[in-house]
């Protein structure tokens, strides 16, 4: 059961709101795709909806380029089956409807001076033209790990009640699950009962137990670490939901903050001027760890 709320409305123009039905609704979107790449790693991120459309990175056990997430080709496309972020995680009432107004926005971005060991960045500012939430996404790439960060702005003058997540497609190739396993359990042991039939049916099941960490085994012989962080006084508000999408050589585990099936999409409140945010952290890893 998804929960459908009428969060993110409160001041949201009708401009904003028809520009961002126009976008959801076109045959065919600006394709402009920016590109992060190191010696030994490649981020490529859509500009139309904050679409990652390719991210390569390199396997420490191998030392080969893996591409980690769910390629695509046609970028043309207004909803591409690709990672984006989430603000609200499920069915909405709001701008954008479900997922909200996010993955059909418009974005800048902004080149950043790299880190101290290297690391490639660039962050990506939503473009809205009201005085709603606002929408930040920073991407960092090493050769072998992404960062994603996430963090909304309250510009209103109340409290906005909402929740953060980043729908991220991992590669899955022929929709083969066989030895995919969560921190060495299989999705039935992980979610219980039916897990894997549900999941590979579309019915998404959730990690509620989840602790900010899993290690995840693919069939294609990579392991990666997924983390996701938020501030201190939501981090009991993590969770991670696991889907899969039939017919689509992929399978997300969607990590967010803010989301329960009990309580809805409401769980992050930001008080007005302030921030809240959500760190998803993808990493490949040596097989020996």
């Amino acid at each position: 059961m998804f929960f459908c709320y009428n969060n993110l409305m409160s001041n949201t123009s009708p401009d904003f709101f028809n520009e961002i039905e126009s976008h959801k609704n076109a045959e065919k979107v600006p394709v402009e795709v920016v590109t992060l790449k190191g010696d030994h790693c490649r981020l490529d991120v859509r500009l139309r909806g904050c679409f990652v459309t390719d991210c390569e990175l390199t396997d420490p056990t191998t030392g080969e380029m893996v591409n980690v997430l769910r390629p695509i080709s046609k970028l043309e496309d207004a909803k591409l089956t690709g990672s984006h972020g989430m603000m609200p995680v499920s069915h909405s009432k709001g701008v954008g409807g479900r997922h909200g107004y996010p993955r059909w926005a418009d974005y800048h971005e902004f080149y950043q001076l790299d880190g101290d060991d290297g690391e490639k960045r660039v962050s990506f500012q939503a473009k809205r033209s009201d005085y709603g939430p606002g929408l930040t996404k920073v991407f960092e790439l090493t050769d072998s790990r992404l960062t994603m960060c996430s963090i909304v702005t309250n510009y209103e003058s109340d409290p906005v009640k909402t929740s953060l997540g980043d729908h991220t497609y991992f590669n899955l190739p022929n929709e083969d699950i066989a030895g995919l396993r969560v921190n060495g359990k299989t999705l039935e042991e992980l979610l219980g009962e039916n897990a894997e039939s549900d999941i590979m049916n579309g019915v998404p099941r959730v990690c509620d137990d989840f602790d900010g960490e899993a290690s995840i085994d693919f069939p294609s012989g990579h392991r990666l670490k997924l983390s996701a962080s938020t501030e201190e006084n939501n981090s009991d508000k993590l969770r991670l939901i696991v889907w899969h999408k039939q017919g689509d050589p992929s399978i997300c585990f969607e990590t967010t903050v803010g989301f329960d099936y009990e309580t809805g999409n409401e769980g992050l409140s930001v008080e007005q001027g302030q921030t809240a945010s959500l760190i998803t952290d993808i990493e490949l890893m040596s097989a020996e760890k």
